[in-house]
């Protein structure tokens, strides 16, 4: 065979090489890039079920001041129901919110125990109301936890 063959075959595999890297390398990108995005997706996630939960246990200590204060009145006033009514709009938009099982569940379970407890119900107990504010504060801070 001629030299010019030879460079011609020379050419024609360093061009299929060339192309068989750039392709390679671009692949190699574009795998990183999507874990890059699939990190960053998961980071955004845990902060805003972390935030989430931090916001939860706010509404939780708000609701349950209101239901106090609605409990030592004498007669409610508008004040106080519509505080109430905020204060549990507030709690029950977080809490459905939450993605964390548990954490949700613990708070439920609290509300469960307060309201009989608050609203004068005989089956309600203080003791068991506050078990059940312990557990779902302890609960969905583990979870805030969870989400560092």
């Amino acid at each position: 065979m001629s030299t010019a063959v030879w460079a011609f075959i020379g050419v024609v595999a360093g061009g299929l090489l060339t192309v068989a890297a750039q392709a390679t390398a671009e692949s190699l990108r574009a795998r990183a890039a999507a874990r890059a995005r699939q990190d960053q997706r998961e980071r955004a996630s845990r902060e805003f079920e972390r935030e989430t939960l931090i916001e939860l246990q706010a509404a939780m200590a708000d609701y349950r001041a209101a239901l106090v204060r609605d409990r030592s009145q004498i007669l409610p006033s508008r004040a106080t129901d519509m505080q109430l009514s905020a204060a549990r709009s507030r709690y029950q938009m977080l809490v459905h919110r939450v993605s964390s099982s548990p954490a949700r569940e613990a708070a439920l379970a609290w509300e469960t125990a307060a309201l009989p407890w608050f609203q004068g119900d005989d089956s309600g107990t203080a003791a068991a109301e506050a078990e059940a504010w312990a557990t779902a504060m302890r609960v969905t801070g583990e979870a805030v936890r969870v989400t560092d």
